[in-house]
């Protein structure tokens, strides 16, 4: 019997739940920036800056979330203190009104 040499296949690689998460957010981000040209935004400098901020820490977030389990701990504790931060900052602008 003859030993055949193996054959290389190019199988393309699966879809991870990294590449969907980034392609959504990719997607999320630009439709927020084309709001600009669909609405007229008032506070053009501030909504720049909140897509800035956001898509920062989202696409940051999420990357430091696949890395390991650590850094799952990590991104667990900041989206903890987001949300936190978020609770106080209704009761405080509730107050300062």
């Amino acid at each position: 019997m003859e030993d055949h040499p193996k054959k290389e296949t190019n199988t393309p690689k699966g879809i991870t739940i990294l590449t969907v998460l980034n392609s959504y957010g990719v997607f999320l981000f630009l439709g927020l920036l084309s709001t600009i040209l669909v609405h007229g935004i008032e506070y053009l400098t501030e909504f720049l800056l909140f897509i800035l901020v956001s898509s920062t820490l989202y696409f940051l977030l999420l990357n430091l979330y696949f890395r390991g389990e650590l850094w799952r701990k990590v991104v667990y504790a900041v989206m903890g203190a987001i949300a936190l931060f978020s609770l106080f900052m209704v009761f405080y602008l509730q107050v300062q009104q």
